[in-house]
């Protein structure tokens, strides 16, 4: 499957090529067009981790937050700032949202980029499950924007605000991955000490560990996790 196996990345040599179908005993998402990076699984684990420590229940969901096909290529695509925004304003999202529990932002993001002018994201959330244990439905408004109060729109919206792109042309922006085998969604409700649902979430997680399409080369960070 890898013929060569080289041990480092050929754009960063501190990066660790990591081949194996298993990481610390937890299932790990190898694909044909190469092996994981093994510094941003280690990172992974330490965010899931430490987010199970920290709360009793965890809702984890993969979101895929993308740029608009008619967006011009501008300086919002040369670096990582705008996933600094769409947290600033899932923030304030979570705030007016009102709920009896309070929930940290915990998360895992990943960017990549392959023959698109373009890169795209993939996201990790991990959520306090007491303050939110869906992600309520995906279809738009009636008027055809993202107006409702429920955890996706919420994320829509966020998305919006960060990109600055119009409220009424967000439909597919923000895509919820799915397992390609069962075809279900990537949503999870993690109990603390609940192992078998651990290792799910770690292995829907591990797909932002790959080394493909990751623009290593352009010298911007391709991963990072939450530290609080």
């Amino acid at each position: 499957m890898f013929p060569n196996r080289p041990k480092r990345h050929p754009h960063n040599p501190k990066l660790r090529l990591y081949y194996d179908n298993w990481f610390r005993g937890l299932p790990v998402q190898q694909r044909e067009q190469g092996p994981q990076i093994e510094n941003y699984l280690e990172t992974t684990l330490r965010v899931l981790q430490h987010t199970t420590f920290q709360q009793n229940r965890t809702l984890a969901f993969r979101l895929d937050p993308r740029f608009p096909q008619a967006m011009p290529v501008g300086p919002i695509h040369a670096n990582n700032a705008c996933l600094n925004r769409f947290f600033y304003a899932l923030r304030g999202e979570f705030d007016a949202a009102g709920t009896k529990y309070h929930t940290e932002i915990r998360y895992l993001w990943a960017r990549e980029q392959d023959t698109s002018p373009k890169p795209h994201y993939h996201l990790m959330l991990l959520l306090n499950y007491d303050a939110f244990c869906s992600l309520g439905t995906f279809s738009r408004s009636p008027d055809g924007s993202y107006s409702y109060d429920n955890l996706y729109h919420r994320c829509v919206r966020a998305w919006n605000w960060a990109i600055g792109w119009t409220h009424y042309d967000m439909h597919g922006r923000v895509h919820v991955a799915k397992d390609k085998l069962t075809r279900q969604p990537y949503v999870y409700c993690l109990h603390r000490d609940d192992t078998a649902t651990f290792a799910q979430v770690f292995n829907a997680a591990s797909y932002l560990c790959k080394a493909y399409t990751k623009p290593i080369a352009q010298g911007i960070r391709c991963l990072d996790g939450s530290r609080r």
